[in-house]
C-alpha cells in the first residue's frame, strides 16, 4: 500500500523522526470555515504591576486583525484555590477563544476564570492563561488586574500585626492526572506497540524535537509555514480556509490528551492555536493578496521545491536562536505544511507534512482530512505499523489506510508517548 520514501528537503536528521509516506483515498468535502491566516509580532506588555499579592505579566503575539495574548498571574499572596482574573482593554479587542481558562465579555470588560484543573495557585507560584483576539485600530495593553476582585500591584497589602506566629500558607499538591488506565482490550498491544518503537529508534529517549517539545517550547502554540509546490494561485480567501483546516486537524489530536475539560497525566493545553506565518511560492504573483499578515519567501529551491526560510525554522535551529531570521524570533515557524501537486499520499516528521496539494485543498471542509491526520501522528512521534500490527482486525489512523478518523487507540498511543516524556518538561 506504502513505502517510506527518501528524506524531504526538511526532513530530519538520522537522529530525528524519519519521512512516512502513506497512500490514502481522497474525502469528500464538506461546508468551509474561514479563519485569517496569521504572520504575526511579538509584542511585549510591560509587568502591570497593580496588586496587592499579586503581578500580572501581560504579552501578544500581534498580527494585522488579530493577536493571540497571554497573562501570567503570580500570586504574592496566601495560597488560592480558585482564581479570577478581570481587566478592561481601551479599544475594540474582541476574545474569541481561550486556553487554560474559561473567559467572558463585555463591551471592553473582560474575566478570565481558572479552568478547573489550575485553580490552586501556591504562595509565589503562577498559572499562565492564552486567548486569541481581534481588534482594528490600536492594540493597548490594559493598565490594572484584579485577582479575586483585589488590584494587582505586584506586591503584597500590608496588614495589621498578627498576635499570634503566622503559619506557613498551606500548598496544594498539583494533580497528577488519569491513571493509566486505557480499554482492556488495548492493554497488551500498546505495550507491544511501545516495544516496538524502542526496537525501531535508536535515540527513542534521547531525540528533542518531537512536537511535544515544540509546543512546550512555544508555550502552547504552533507556527507552520506553507511550501506551495504548485503553479496554482492561492487568493486570500484559500490562503485563509488552508490555515482553518489546520488548525480543525491539528486539534483533533489535542483533543485526544484532555478528558472531560481536563488535561489527561498533567497534560497542560486544552487548546493550540495553529497560526500559520509564512509562505513559500516560486512566483510571488501566485499569491493574490497584498496585506502583510504573513512573511513571503520568493523562488528559494531546495530539491526542486520552494521552501520557507531556513534561518527561521525550528527544524533547523532546534536551541531556539533565530538570530539570523527577518524579524527575529516572532517570525520563526515550527512545522512546515509542504503541499505537493500531484503527489498521491504523504510524509511526516519532526519537520512538518508533505501532503497532496490537490487532495488538501479539495478536502478542505471535510471533518477529517486523514493523511493529514496520519502525518500529524508522525510529528508527535508515533510509529507506521508497515512491519507490525497490533490490531490484525481493527483499523486506526496511524495505520495507514485502515482508518479515515482518529480512533481510540491512536488516542491511546499518544497518551502513551506523552507519559514517557511528561518528566522532561517537569510534570
Amino acid at each position: 500500500m506504502s513505502a517510506e520514501i527518501n528524506p524531504p528537503p526538511e526532513s530530519p536528521t538520522p537522529a530525528a523522526r524519519p519521512a512516512r509516506r502513506t497512500r490514502l483515498p481522497r474525502l469528500i468535502a464538506g461546508p468551509a470555515v474561514l479563519l485569517a491566516a496569521a504572520g504575526f509580532v511579538m509584542l511585549a506588555g510591560n509587568p502591570a504591576d497593580a496588586a496587592a499579592g499579586c503581578r500580572v505579566d501581560y504579552t501578544v503575539n500581534q498580527w494585522s486583525t488579530g493577536f493571540t495574548g497571554n497573562v501570567t498571574i503570580t500570586n504574592l499572596g496566601s495560597a488560592i484555590n480558585g482564581w479570577t482574573l478581570q481587566f478592561d482593554y481601551a479599544g475594540n479587542q474582541q476574545i474569541t477563544q481561550s486556553w487554560n481558562s474559561t473567559y467572558t465579555q463585555s463591551g471592553q470588560h473582560v474575566t478570565l476564570r481558572d479552568a478547573g484543573y489550575n485553580a490552586a495557585v501556591a504562595t509565589n507560584a503562577s498559572v499562565t492563561a492564552g486567548f486569541n483576539a481581534t481588534y482594528s485600530g490600536g492594540n493597548a495593553a490594559p493598565t490594572a488586574f484584579t485577582l479575586n476582585g483585589v488590584a494587582c500591584t505586584g506586591a503584597t497589602t500590608p496588614t495589621t500585626s498578627p498576635t499570634t506566629t503566622p503559619t506557613t500558607a498551606p500548598t496544594t499538591t498539583p494533580p497528577t492526572g488519569d491513571p493509566w488506565n486505557p480499554p482492556a482490550q488495548y492493554v497488551t498491544p500498546l505495550a507491544n506497540t511501545w516495544k516496538h518503537q524502542e526496537d525501531t529508534y535508536g535515540d527513542l529517549y534521547g531525540f528533542r524535537n518531537y512536537l511535544f517539545d515544540q509546543v512546550m517550547a512555544a508555550n502552547g502554540s504552533i507556527n507552520y509555514c506553507v511550501r506551495w509546490e504548485s503553479t496554482a494561485t492561492v487568493t486570500a480567501t484559500l490562503r485563509d480556509q488552508i490555515q482553518t483546516a489546520l488548525q480543525r486537524q491539528f486539534q483533533k489530536w489535542v483533543d485526544q490528551l484532555n478528558e472531560n475539560g481536563t488535561g489527561w497525566n498533567n497534560w497542560p493545553y486544552k487548546q493550540i492555536p495553529v497560526k500559520v506565518v509564512g509562505w513559500a511560492v516560486r512566483d510571488r504573483s501566485q499569491l493574490q493578496w497584498s496585506d502583510s499578515s504573513v512573511d513571503i519567501y520568493v523562488n528559494d529551491l531546495n530539491e526542486g521545491a520552494p521552501q520557507c526560510s531556513p534561518p527561521c525554522g525550528r527544524f533547523f535551529h532546534q536551541d531556539g536562536n533565530y538570530s539570523g531570521c527577518p524579524g527575529g524570533a516572532a517570525h520563526h515557524y515550527d512545522m512546515s505544511l509542504w503541499l505537493t501537486d500531484g503527489m498521491t499520499g504523504g510524509a511526516g516528521g519532526d519537520w512538518g507534512q508533505r501532503i497532496g496539494k490537490e487532495y488538501y485543498v479539495g478536502a478542505l471542509s471535510s471533518e477529517n482530512i486523514h493523511i493529514l491526520l496520519h502525518e500529524i501522528g508522525h510529528s508527535w512521534g508515533l510509529n507506521d505499523f508497515y512491519d507490525f500490527d497490533p490490531l490484525p482486525s481493527e483499523g486506526f489512523v496511524m495505520k495507514a489506510g485502515s482508518a479515515t478518523q482518529i480512533t481510540v487507540f491512536d488516542k491511546w498511543m499518544l497518551r502513551d508517548f506523552w507519559r514517557h516524556l511528561k518528566n522532561r518538561y517537569g510534570l
